[in-house]
């Protein structure tokens, strides 16, 4: 499918009237949540900019194949936006050729669009989400349909399947992959050499990144715990101190790195460490953030052996979490 020139994206008013208001400009750890929480619309809109800044840095970079790819993205990311707005407006006109419009906030301190700190396919795959399971929903409802409806129904898992489409084009250039575990509603980025493997206890999800022998070389995974009444009332340096306590029953060599900075806030908290052990004779580094979210408490950890630690792409994995 060839693209066709964009005239701009333009979300409905009416609709960004009705959602929650936002912050101005969010900034800090709470953005986060704030631009995961924007419609539909708003989320392909950002994932489009942020698109858009891929492919000229590929264009730019001699990346040609890299840069059409992304052009088929964006094709199939535009066709979507065209089939989720007439699904959502019932307007004819939208099925046109050239139909397209020009984004306006919806009022004075919107988030800003090009400050999101996710990255384009984590707005990606949370558009689709939001999409599926406003599929879904339709699905289940005891309601009985009119052709028109049923018509506007079929736009939308059109969009569905295109959004899809674009999120697999855009992860076969080689770009960070987002793993998305709809069963525990979270998201955690990794380069494309981390593959999904089997599962231990308590993993949501668990990467591995392998040695050309197949010896692993480093491993991501994400746990989940719900507190007890005991720790319900901990703080989150309290709660880091009684992790890093299990963690040295476990390994007795080990030794605390680092103690990261903490944060709380209602029914919520973050707190992080990093440490070494030894591990069949060879030194092993690992990161781990932790997470309260209401009665449950998550641990995103990064395990590499020492030699070949690199703390910078720990931090953007562990810092990659997102719980929808």
């Amino acid at each position: 499918m060839k693209a066709k020139p964009f005239l701009g994206f333009c979300v409905s008013l009416l609709l960004l009237a009705l959602c929650p208001e936002l912050a101005p400009n969010p900034q800090g750890p709470d953005a986060k949540e704030v631009y995961a929480g924007l419609p539909i619309e708003v989320q392909v809109l950002i994932a489009d900019i942020k698109l858009d800044e891929l492919m000229q840095g590929a264009q730019s970079g001699g990346e040609t194949a890299k840069a059409r790819k992304l052009q088929e993205a964006k094709a199939f990311l535009k066709e979507a936006l065209r089939k989720y707005e007439y699904y959502r407006t019932g307007d004819q006109k939208i099925l046109a050729d050239n139909w397209g419009f020009n984004w306006a906030p919806p009022r004075p301190g919107f988030p800003s669009l090009a400050k999101s700190p996710l990255s384009l396919l984590e707005h990606m795959w949370i558009g689709y989400d939001m999409a599926v399971q406003l599929k879904f929903s339709l699905m289940v409802a005891s309601v009985q349909y009119s052709a028109a409806q049923a018509e506007l129904h079929k736009s939308l898992g059109e969009s569905v399947g295109l959004m899809e489409k674009s999120i697999q084009a855009v992860e076969s250039t080689g770009v960070w992959v987002v793993h998305w575990s709809s069963d525990a509603r979270l998201m955690i980025s990794a380069p494309p050499e981390y593959q999904r493997t089997s599962l231990m206890e308590n993993d949501l999800v668990r990467l591995l990144k392998s040695k050309p022998d197949g010896s692993p070389l480093a491993v991501v995974f994400v746990g989940r715990s719900s507190l007890d009444a005991g720790e319900m009332d901990m703080t989150p340096e309290r709660y880091r101190d009684q992790k890093i306590e299990k963690l040295r029953q476990r390994f007795p060599d080990m030794s605390v790195l680092e103690l990261g900075e903490s944060g709380a806030a209602a029914g919520s908290w973050t707190a992080s460490f990093s440490y070494q052990y030894t591990w069949k004779g060879d030194p092993v580094k690992a990161l781990v953030h932790l997470h309260r979210v209401g009665n449950d408490a998550y641990d995103v950890n990064y395990v590499s052996t020492a030699a070949s630690f690199d703390r910078g792409e720990a931090d953007r994995i562990v810092q990659s979490f997102l719980r929808r």
